[in-house]
């Protein structure tokens, strides 16, 4: 008897600790049929956490969808600053820029950016994952700017994201030490900021799947 393998279904693991102890939740999609890995997060900077539930309404999409894999493993991490989305801060416990704190070549030492890389569990955290599992291609949800940006080869999957939800392409520039600088220029992996406007805070988690969501299906198509 031929037995049909099972649909692949959210996996999720701790990935690492914040600087308070909270967890820091990884949700992974794959199937043996996976090519290649997209990494999507959220709320590196957590007061800008709108970009938390269409996450985890992605994760659900996923679930009752898994289809839309199109052969991709998809690792999401719907809230990669625990503390500063409690606190309501762009930054960790320690007062921290995460965004800020990634072995970048133009990495810089301050107070906000960390004493030296990686100085954070958080960013550890992350690091490890882009390590492990070598994505083709990430996504990293901000606000408030509503626009698309990019750092690394990423043009493309930014303007097909741009095309998706109606927010404009704008290069913003690899930031010191950011997730797009260590990503896109280190690494050479296309690296798309999805930067949500002000008014997401404002929206259901309903309306932001209804508004954003093509933006980050068409990456799986």
């Amino acid at each position: 008897m031929l037995i049909e393998p099972a649909p692949p279904i959210g996996i999720r693991s701790v990935i690492g600790r914040s600087i308070e102890g909270r967890p820091i939740e990884a949700i992974t999609f794959t199937s043996d049929s996976a090519t290649s890995t997209v990494l999507i997060l959220s709320s590196i900077h957590g007061n800008e956490d709108a970009g938390t539930p269409l996450v985890e309404r992605l994760a659900d999409h996923l679930t009752d969808y898994p289809a839309s894999l199109n052969n991709k493993t998809v690792i999401l991490v719907p809230c990669a600053n625990p503390d500063g989305m409690d606190r309501q801060t762009r930054f960790n416990a320690h007062g921290v820029d995460l965004n800020r704190n990634f072995p970048a070549d133009n990495f810089r030492t301050s107070r906000r950016s960390g004493l030296s890389p990686l100085s954070e569990p958080e960013s550890i955290a992350l690091f490890n994952v882009i390590r492990d599992c070598s994505p083709s291609v990430i996504i990293t949800i901000h606000q408030p700017l509503a626009c698309v940006d990019y750092d690394g080869p990423g043009y493309e999957v930014a303007a097909a994201m741009s095309s998706a939800c109606g927010l404009p392409v704008n290069k913003l520039g690899a930031q010191p030490g950011s997730l797009g600088a260590y990503a896109g220029e280190t690494l050479g992996i296309p690296i798309i900021t999805l930067e949500l406007p002000a008014s997401a805070d404002r929206m259901s988690a309903n309306e932001l799947w209804t508004t954003y969501s093509p933006a980050l299906l068409v990456i799986l198509e």
